[in-house]
């Protein structure tokens, strides 16, 4: 089976997303984030409290801490978000609407782009995962091979091709970057 195609910023940001949500570190500090912040306002707010005798900075900074809990996932994801298009563009642009060829053969996978052609053992795969709209092939070395959907015409035929080399398959087509 040959798929040809070519990768925008989009196919590489939604694999960072992606990646970044299932890291086990992003999510420890995005939770810590959410967490710690307000516990400091609040800390700052009841000092200030303490130190006047005015229950204005425990009330202000209590207002300030239950909205940053409050709405933080939302500025988080927005803040990764851009993070990523930005590291996108940057490391990323020289690969960019250039031509991808993947050939799966019985024992291996070939990728060839237009610097390197890279064959790889059946062996060396370890996932296949399925978004909405891509497939992500992770290797045992956790570098991924992104492969849009609309490139591929047989869906069921490159799932199963994988599978015989030994894959395993993960189903995240819920998956939305939050």
């Amino acid at each position: 089976m040959n798929l040809n195609y070519k990768l925008t910023n989009l196919d590489f940001l939604e694999y960072q997303l992606y990646a970044s949500s299932k890291s086990k570190s992003h999510k420890k500090k995005r939770q810590n984030s959410r967490i710690i912040i307000p516990i400091i306002f609040l800390i700052y707010g009841l000092y200030l409290t303490l130190k006047d005798k005015n229950y204005i900075g425990i009330l202000v900074f209590g207002i300030t801490a239950i909205l940053w809990f409050a709405f933080y996932p939302i500025y988080s994801s927005w803040r990764y978000k851009r993070h990523f298009k930005k590291y996108v563009e940057e490391n990323y642009k020289n690969r960019i609407d250039t031509s991808v060829e993947i050939i799966l053969d019985e024992n291996f996978v070939k990728a060839k782009d237009f610097t390197s052609e890279t064959k790889i053992n059946g062996t060396e795969l370890k996932e296949l995962i399925e978004t909405k709209n891509h497939f992500f092939i992770k290797l045992t070395t956790d570098l991924s091979l992104i492969v849009p959907k609309h490139s591929i015409k047989d869906k069921a035929e490159f799932k199963r091709r994988l599978a015989e080399l030994g894959t395993e398959y993960i189903d995240e087509l819920n998956w939305k970057w939050k």
